[in-house]
Parts: structure tokens; C-alpha cells; sequence
């Protein structure tokens, strides 16, 4: 892992295992497995295979991401993005051609990871007419 600047990146030729934490910007160009954890945005490159949960600011998929997502702000999935996993997010943009295989929540309640529940189906009542004879 280099930084540069205020962003640390995983390069092309590299592959991580573990954890990894980060304040401002992380970029994934290469492979990684493991859990991510920010503050700020994390970018996967467009050839970049991250096999992990991720929990951070915003998140932009241009690659590949195999594991749940959780962003306070935005996950944009871009054209050549791919996502197997569970996204919670407070707002999320997917372009044509991007591919999504999980289950989703979008809104401010999901951002903290606890989205509403669904209201209860209403339960036919014994005993009472419901007017067909």
C-alpha cells in the first residue's frame, strides 16, 4: 500500500489481506480480501476484484466488490461497477451496464444501518362478513 497525497492506494500488481482503515480516500486498483473501514470515499478501480465488507463515507465501483457495502453518503455504481452483496446506503446511483446482486436500502435510515422495518400485512379478522354470499 503507497500513499499519495491524501489517498492511500492498493496498486494494479498488489494483493492485500486484512484490515484496512483510512480517514480521507482509499483506491483499490488491485486485489484485496478482507473488511474495510473510512471515513472518507472509497474508490475500486475499474480491473480491481475487492472481496470484503466495506463500511465508509461514500463508495464509487468502477470493479468489482464481493461483500456488503454500508456508506454514509453515496455508493455509485458506475458502468463497469459489479456489487454481490447487501448495499445500505443514504443515496445510491447506478449507471447502465453496472451489475447488482443483493438486497438494498436507500435512504437516511439505512446510512445508519437501521432501515425502517415494513409495515405488518394486514391479517383477515375471523367472523366478520366480508360481504360475498
Amino acid at each position: 500500500m503507497a500513499e499519495q497525497g491524501d489517498m492511500t492506494v492498493v496498486g494494479a500488481d498488489s494483493h492485500f489481506e486484512g484490515k484496512l482503515t483510512f480517514e480521507r480516500t482509499a483506491k483499490i486498483n488491485g486485489k484485496f480480501d478482507g473488511e474495510i473501514t473510512g471515513k472518507g470515499e472509497l474508490q475500486v478501480s475499474q480491473n480491481a476484484l475487492c472481496k470484503a465488507d466495506v463500511q465508509a463515507g461514500a463508495v464509487s465501483v468502477d470493479g468489482r466488490i464481493e461483500g456488503n457495502v454500508q456508506a454514509g453518503d453515496t455508493v455509485r455504481l458506475n458502468g463497469s461497477g459489479v456489487v454481490k452483496g447487501d448495499i445500505n446506503a443514504a443515496k445510491m446511483v447506478m449507471q447502465e451496464g453496472a451489475s447488482f446482486y443483493g438486497m438494498c436500502a436507500v435512504g437516511p435510515d439505512a446510512a445508519q444501518g437501521r432501515p425502517k422495518p415494513s409495515p405488518p400485512a394486514p391479517q383477515p379478522q375471523e367472523g366478520k362478513d366480508d360481504g360475498k354470499k
